[in-house]
C-alpha cells in the first residue's frame, strides 16, 4: 500500500504516488532554479509543466489511474535534467539557489549536492534520477537495428492509424497523407463538373475510399509507437511571430521546410504577379495556422524534442539574438543587394513621386480651367460664340436655357472640388509637404458634399422634364412647283449648333401637288408639354424658289429661346408619279445607294433625270456605264471563310464574304430553335416540379425550353436520368430559374451530354432571358402587353406571340425568329446576331444594331435605325416615315414583295 498524493500541473488533476511527489518537486525545483535568471522565466515554468502533464496524461489509461515513481522517472528520462546541458559555474548558482529554497520549505527532498540523485527521508530510499535522454543516440540506433513495417499507428490516430501509419513508415508528416485522401475524395464532384474528367473523379473519389477501407482491415495494429509530439523527427507547422514580419506565415513555413525565410517571401510574391493566388494562400495560412506562443511551439516548429536542453538553446539563441547572416545566405545577398542599390532606388523614387506629381498638378489644372470655362459660358460671362466650349449639333444657349443657375454653381463645385484637390496634392508631392491645412481640406469636403447633393437634386429636376416623348405631323405643300420636271436642290447650313435631318421619299398619286412631311419630336415632363416644345423649338425651311425648284435645308436650327429636350426633325418628301426630278450635286449627296433602284446610286448623279418608284429613284437615261461597275470583283466562292462548329449539336457556322463594294459582311449560321416537343424524343428521365406564381424565365445553358400559355402553371423535364440530376429548377421572387446545378467551381462551364427539353405552361410571360447554348420556343401569348426577351452566346429562340410592346436585347451570336404582332418592336442588337421578324407585323419598329447584326422586318408606319459595324437591316410594309443613322458598311435595304 502507498499513498497518493493530488497534486494540479496547469488546470490538471493527477494522483501521484507519495515517492514519485518528491521526485517531481525536486525536478521542478531545479527547473526554477535554472530558468529564474531568465527574461519571463515564469512563463517559461508553466510551459514545462504544461509538457510534464502532457507526458503524465499519455501514461494514464482506463486502468491506470496514478502517476508512479517509474512515470516520473520516463519523463525526466525524456525531458532531460538541468545538469545534462549546464556549465559547472551555473550548477554551482543553481544549487546555491536550490538550497535556499529547501531551507525556506520551496522545494521538496534533500539536496545532497550529488548529480542525478535524491534521498528520500522518510522512507530512507535512495533515487538516482536517469539522465539519458530519450532522443539519445543510443535510443536511437536501437530503433533503427529494427526492421520497418507497415501498420496502423494507434498512438497517433485521428480515425483508424492509417494515414498515421503511412507518415511513420515513409518518415513523413501524416498530415500530407491525410490531405492527399480527403483530396483525392473532394476529387470526385470538381472533375465530375468537366464533362471530359468526370469518369476519371468517380474512380479517384471510389479509390480513395476503397484504398482506406483496405488498409483500415489489412494493416495490423502497433500501440507503441512513440507520440508524435514526443518524436525528434516530427515538426508542426505554427506562425513565427517572433522573426515574422506581417503574420509569421513565411517564417513559419521556412521553419517547418527547413529552409531561409527570404526565399519563402520571394515566393509569395512572385505567386502575386502570377494570378495573385498566394495573396488567398497567404490568408487562409494567417487563419488556420496557429502562432507558437510558448518555447514548447518554437521547439516543435522547427521539429525538435521538447526538453530543457532544447528549451535553454533556445532562450539563449533568443537573448543572443537572431541568426546568424551564414545560416541564411539568401537573404543575406538579398539585404546586401537592397543596402547597395538604396541610391538608386531612392532617386527612381523621387523621379516618380516628381513625374506624378507634375501630371497631377496639369491634369487638375486642366480641368479645373475646362470646368471654369463652362461655368463662364452657363452663366453668360463668356459668349458661347467663342468657341470655348463645343456641345455637339445642339448650340450651348439650349443647355443654359434648361439649366437653372444655383444649379451650374453645383455641377460646378460638384466637379471642380475634386481637380482643385488632384491640383494641391500634385503640388504636395512635388514640394513635399502639404499644400493645404486641415480645416481648409476639411471645409472643401463640406463644400464638396453641399455640392453633391444641390446636383443630386438638380438633376432629379431635369430629369423629369424628359419622363415623357411627343411628336407632332406638319404638312408643307408647294402648289407652285408645276413644271413637269422638278430640280431637287439642297441648302447647306451646316455649322456649330445645326442638327442633320433625315430625308426620305416617297411617292405621291399623279396630279398631286409637291408635299414636304415633317415628324418633329421633342420629350417633357408631360406628352402635351413635349408636342408644344417640338412644335416650338425646332426651325427648318423648305421654299420653291421657282415653279421647277425646290430647295431643302440639310440642317435644323434651333429657336433662340428653345431649351435642350433631345429635339429631332425627320422630313419625307412625297413627290408625284406622273413628274420627273432632277438633283443637284449637293442634294445627290445627301441620298445613299438604298434610295435609287437596285441599291445602285449612278456616278455623277446630278447629270441624269429621275423617276419615283415606291420609296427608290430610277434613272431614266443612264446606261450600264453610268453605273459602279466592279469587273476586279473575284467572285470565287472560295475567297469567302466557312467555319463550321459542331453545328450537328446546336453549335455555330460562321461565314464571311465581300459584297460589290467592298464591304465585309459576316453572315452566322445559327441554328433556329427547331427542336422535338414530345416527350418521347428525350430519353426515359422525367421530372415534375411544382412551383407557381412566376412571370418571367430565365434559362442559363443548353437547355431547350418550350414555353406555352396556359390557365395553370405547369413544370415538367424529359432527358436521360443522368443529365436530369445536373437539372435545376428552382424560384426567386416571379422567376423561374433554370441552369445547371452548382457543384463546384466548373458548373458553369460544363454542359448536359444529352438534349434535355423543360416544358413550361403559364398564364402570362413578361420577361424571357436565355443564356448560354440555350433554345427556347415560345407561342400562344395572345394578349401580352410588354414582353422583355434577353439573349447572351449562342442561343435561339423562336416566338409566335401577340405583343402592344415587344422588346428584344441581344448580344453574342445569337438568332431570334419572330411571329405574331405587335404595337412597337424594339431590338437592341450587338455582336452578330440575327434577327428575322418578317413573319411578325409592327406598326414601329426601332433597330439599333452593330457588329456584324443582321435584321429583317415588316414595318407599316414607323422604322427608325442605327447601325454601325458592318450591320445590316431589310425591311418590307412600304413603312411612311423612316429615320436612319448608317455608319460605312452598314446597310438599310427595301424588301421587294
Amino acid at each position: 500500500m502507498k499513498k497518493n498524493i493530488s497534486i494540479n500541473l496547469q488546470g490538471i488533476i493527477f494522483h501521484i504516488e507519495e515517492d514519485g511527489y518528491e521526485v517531481l518537486g525536486r525536478y521542478l525545483a531545479e527547473v526554477k532554479a535554472h530558468f529564474s535568471g531568465y527574461r519571463g522565466h515564469e512563463e517559461i515554468v508553466a510551459d514545462i509543466e504544461s509538457r510534464i502533464a502532457e507526458l503524465f496524461v499519455s501514461r494514464l489509461s482506463p486502468s491506470k489511474q496514478i502517476i508512479s515513481l517509474e512515470d516520473v522517472e520516463q519523463m525526466v528520462a525524456k525531458m532531460g535534467r538541468v545538469r545534462d546541458f549546464q556549465a559547472a559555474d551555473e550548477a554551482e548558482e543553481d544549487e546555491e539557489i536550490l538550497a535556499s529554497a529547501v531551507a525556506s520549505g520551496t522545494a521538496e527532498g534533500f539536496y545532497t549536492g550529488t548529480t542525478g540523485s535524491s534521498t528520500n527521508s522518510a522512507s530512507g530510499r535512495a533515487y538516482t534520477g536517469s539522465t539519458k535522454n530519450a532522443a539519445d543516440p543510443g535510443n536511437a540506433t536501437a530503433a533503427t537495428d529494427e526492421p520497418r513495417r507497415l501498420s496502423r499507428d494507434m498512438a497517433n490516430r485521428k480515425v483508424a492509424g492509417v494515414a498515421a501509419g503511412l507518415g511513420r513508415y515513409f518518415t513523413v508528416n501524416p498530415l500530407w497523407f491525410r490531405l492527399a485522401f480527403v483530396g483525392v475524395l473532394l476529387a470526385g464532384p470538381v472533375l465530375d463538373d468537366i464533362s471530359w474528367l468526370d469518369e476519371l473523379g468517380e474512380k479517384l473519389s471510389a479509390f480513395s475510399v476503397i484504398a482506406y477501407i483496405v488498409l483500415w482491415i489489412a494493416l495490423p495494429k502497433r500501440y507503441d509507437n512513440v507520440l508524435s509530439d514526443e518524436d525528434p523527427n516530427f515538426r508542426k507547422l505554427y506562425r513565427d511571430v517572433d522573426s515574422g514580419k506581417i503574420g509569421g506565415v513565411s517564417a513559419g513555413l521556412a521553419a517547418y521546410f527547413r529552409t531561409d525565410v527570404v526565399l519563402i517571401r520571394v515566393l509569395l510574391l512572385a505567386g502575386l504577379f502570377v494570378g495573385g493566388f498566394t495573396f488567398i494562400l497567404y490568408i487562409i495560412l494567417w487563419i488556420l495556422v496557429p502562432e507558437a506562443k510558448t518555447a514548447s511551439d518554437r521547439l516543435r516548429m522547427r521539429g525538435d524534442a521538447v526538453t530543457l536542453s532544447a528549451l535553454d538553446s533556445n532562450l539563449r539563441a533568443s537573448e543572443e539574438g537572431a541568426v546568424t547572416p551564414g545560416s541564411r545566405p539568401i537573404g543575406t545577398f538579398i539585404e546586401g543587394a537592397g543596402r547597395n542599390l538604396r541610391p538608386a532606388v531612392g532617386f527612381v523614387g523621387t523621379l516618380i513621386r516628381v513625374v506624378a506629381g507634375a501630371l497631377l498638378v496639369i491634369t487638375g489644372f486642366g480641368f479645373l480651367l475646362a470646368f471654369t470655362i463652362a461655368l463662364g459660358v452657363g452663366l453668360g460671362v463668356l459668349p458661347e460664340s467663342q468657341g470655348f466650349i463645343h456641345t455637339g449639333p445642339f448650340p450651348p444657349y439650349l443647355f443654359t436655357n434648361s439649366v437653372p443657375s444655383w444649379a451650374l454653381l453645383a455641377f460646378y463645385a460638384a466637379g471642380a472640388i475634386p481637380v482643385l484637390a488632384m491640383f494641391l496634392l500634385g503640388l504636395g508631392l512635388i514640394l513635399r509637404r502639404p499644400v493645404l491645412s486641415r480645416i481648409a481640406g476639411l471645409s472643401l469636403l463640406g463644400l464638396w458634399l453641399l455640392s453633391v447633393v444641390g446636383a443630386s437634386a438638380a438633376g432629379v429636376r431635369i430629369s423629369r422634364d424628359f419622363q415623357m416623348e411627343g411628336e407632332v405631323t406638319q404638312t408643307e405643300r408647294f402648289p407652285t412647283l408645276t413644271a413637269g420636271t422638278i430640280l431637287l436642290d439642297n441648302h447647306t447650313t451646316h455649322n456649330d449648333g445645326h442638327k442633320w435631318v433625315d430625308l426620305n421619299l416617297t411617292e405621291a398619286d399623279s396630279g398631286q401637288v409637291v408635299e414636304l412631311v415633317k415628324y418633329l419630336s421633342a420629350r417633357g415632363a408631360t406628352e402635351q408639354e413635349a408636342i408644344r416644345t417640338a412644335s416650338t423649338s425646332i426651325r427648318y425651311t423648305a421654299r420653291a424658289t421657282d415653279n421647277a425648284t425646290l430647295v431643302l435645308d440639310d440642317f435644323f436650327t434651333f429657336q433662340p429661346d428653345a431649351r435642350f429636350r433631345d429635339q429631332d426633325l425627320d422630313v419625307t418628301l412625297r413627290l408625284p408619279q406622273n413628274k420627273r426630278y432632277r438633283l443637284s450635286k449637293e442634294f445627290a449627296n445627301r441620298l445613299d445607294s438604298e434610295n435609287f433602284v437596285n441599291n445602285e446610286k449612278p456616278e455623277n448623279a446630278d447629270t441624269h433625270t429621275y423617276e419615283l418608284i415606291g420609296t427608290q429613284l430610277r434613272c431614266l437615261e443612264c446606261a450600264d456605264s453610268d453605273f459602279t461597275n466592279d469587273d476586279e470583283q473575284d467572285t470565287d466562292e472560295n475567297d469567302g471563310i466557312d467555319v463550321r462548329v459542331n453545328e450537328s449539336e446546336g453549335g455555330v457556322r460562321i461565314n464571311t464574304d465581300t459584297d460589290e463594294n467592298g464591304n465585309v459582311k459576316v453572315n452566322i449560321d445559327i441554328p433556329k430553335a427547331d427542336f422535338p416537343t414530345d416527350f418521347s424524343s428525350y430519353g426515359d428521365g422525367r421530372r415534375t416540379y411544382s412551383f407557381t406564381d412566376f412571370h418571367t424565365i430565365q434559362a442559363n445553358g443548353a437547355y431547350r425550353v418550350l414555353v406555352r400559355q396556359g390557365s395553370e402553371f405547369k413544370i415538367e423535364a424529359a432527358g436521360e436520368d443522368r443529365d436530369l440530376r445536373d437539372l435545376q429548377v428552382s424560384t426567386s421572387g416571379d422567376e423561374l430559374l433554370i441552369r445547371h446545378q452548382q457543384r463546384g467551381f466548373w458548373s458553369n462551364w460544363k454542359g448536359n451530354r444529352n438534349p434535355v427539353l423543360v416544358r413550361v405552361t403559364m398564364p402570362t410571360l413578361d420577361k424571357l432571358e436565355l443564356n448560354g447554348a440555350c433554345q427556347a420556343d415560345v407561342a400562344g401569348f395572345r394578349d401580352a402587353r410588354n414582353l422583355n426577351v434577353e439573349q447572351n452566346g449562342a442561343c435561339a429562340a423562336t416566338l409566335d406571340v401577340n405583343a402592344t410592346r415587344l422588346s428584344l436585347d441581344l448580344s453574342g451570336a445569337c438568332q431570334t425568329h419572330l411571329r405574331g404582332q405587335t404595337n412597337d418592336l424594339v431590338v437592341d442588337g450587338s455582336g452578330a446576331c440575327e434577327i428575322d421578324a418578317l413573319g411578325m407585323t409592327a406598326r414601329t419598329a426601332d433597330f439599333d444594331l452593330s457588329g456584324a447584326s443582321n435584321a429583317k422586318t415588316r414595318v407599316q408606319e414607323r422604322l427608325k435605325v442605327d447601325l454601325s459595324g458592318a450591320s445590316e437591316v431589310q425591311y418590307a410594309g412600304n413603312p411612311s416615315r423612316i429615320s436612319k443613322e448608317v455608319s460605312r458598311g452598314s446597310s438599310l435595304v427595301p424588301i421587294r414583295e
